[in-house]
């Protein structure tokens, strides 16, 4: 059955179990690129929201949690002038095998940090996740994490600190104010880091060319430049692989 219709039939129990994301939450500017994104009211000394949700039943309808820790390789291929390149598995067994695998979480220097998905909802080790085509920051709906993304139309090697300087770099928003997941036309969930890939019926998610994403640390204060080089990786750092899934991302810290 559609993971949608299941959600809407849903959604009466989840509102009536958990308080629903109300108007009093604090909206954030919404990033480049991305939909309709905020925060929550809580904020710390750095002014930045720290994560978490109201929608903690819906979470685990929307992201389907694994109570185990993935196995996916991450492995750093490279490090020169400032520039880390990392390959990481993050097929989940495959299209056919994704349903019951755990997400990847990493930090953006470069490691796999060994939490299940239900841990990570309260974990703040982790950058970012990583599960098929679904990647995301520990932020808002996602985490604890004071965390967050936005898109910029640049290539990697053109992204400058004064481009993150400007970025709206806004946290995860997974839910509306009623506690609906949000999903794009193709059933994925919305992250901020929706338009990394173009999606053809019959062939599959190819990366968009010329983007990169400004990423904030799930501490608040690092930031990054990430750029999604290869959705069919292997290993060794070439891009010719024949599973999906499995990323080259170039991280460079701005």
């Amino acid at each position: 059955m559609n993971r949608f219709v299941l959600l809407l039939a849903a959604a009466p129990l989840v509102l009536a179990a958990v308080p629903a994301c109300s108007s009093s939450s604090t909206a954030a500017p919404a990033g480049t690129g991305v939909d309709d994104d905020g925060g929550t009211e809580d904020e710390e000394d750095s002014g930045i929201p720290a994560g978490g949700t109201q929608c903690t039943a819906a979470r685990k309808t929307h992201l389907v949690p694994i109570s185990k820790v993935s196995s996916g390789e991450v492995k750093v291929v490279s490090a020169a002038d400032g520039v880390t390149t990392l390959y990481v598995d993050a097929s989940a067994g495959g299209a056919m095998e994704a349903a019951k695998s755990p997400r990847v979480y990493i930090k953006l220097t470069g490691e796999r940090v060994d939490v299940n998905d239900n841990e990570a909802f309260t974990s703040t080790d982790w950058d970012l996740a990583l599960k098929r085509v679904d990647i995301f920051t520990n932020s808002g709906d996602a985490g604890p994490g004071k965390g967050g993304a936005a898109k910029i139309a640049k290539i990697f090697d053109d992204v400058t600190a004064a481009d993150a300087d400007a970025a709206k770099i806004v946290p995860e928003k997974f839910f509306d104010e009623d506690c609906v997941g949000r999903k794009d036309e193709a059933e994925f969930i919305i992250t901020t880091f929706k338009g990394w890939y173009d999606y053809e019926v019959g062939g599959g998610p190819t990366v968009m060319p010329g983007l990169t994403f400004i990423v904030r640390g799930a501490d608040g204060t690092s930031r990054y430049k990430v750029g999604i080089v290869s959705y069919t990786a292997n290993s060794d750092g070439s891009t010719d692989g024949k599973a999906t899934g499995r990323f080259i991302l170039k991280v460079a810290a701005l």
